[in-house]
């Protein structure tokens, strides 16, 4: 189960995270909030700068109930450190 310990926001909606098991990494959201639907409201800068860690670390919240799981996220930081590894 993965804990977010700390977010900040980077350039081209990517988020720096570092997690309570020390994995640390960068997330790019940009392609994905562009689209319709709930994430679409991220894409606008002040709303993503607003990213808050959600309860025990479990997620990421912005305003307007929009949330992104502390799994999916450890998991994505862990496939593109492993796509990395085998270019």
């Amino acid at each position: 189960m993965a804990v977010i310990q700390s977010v900040s926001v980077e350039p081209d909606c990517a988020l720096r995270l570092t997690f309570a098991d020390g994995a640390t990494g960068v997330v790019k959201l940009g392609d994905g909030i562009h689209r319709e639907g709930v994430f679409r409201q991220l894409a606008d800068p002040t709303v993503f700068q607003q990213v808050k860690i959600g309860e025990g670390g479990r997620y990421l919240e912005w305003p307007g109930e929009i949330d992104l799981c502390a799994d999916a996220l450890w998991r994505a930081i862990h496939d593109a450190a492993r796509d990395r590894a085998t270019v």
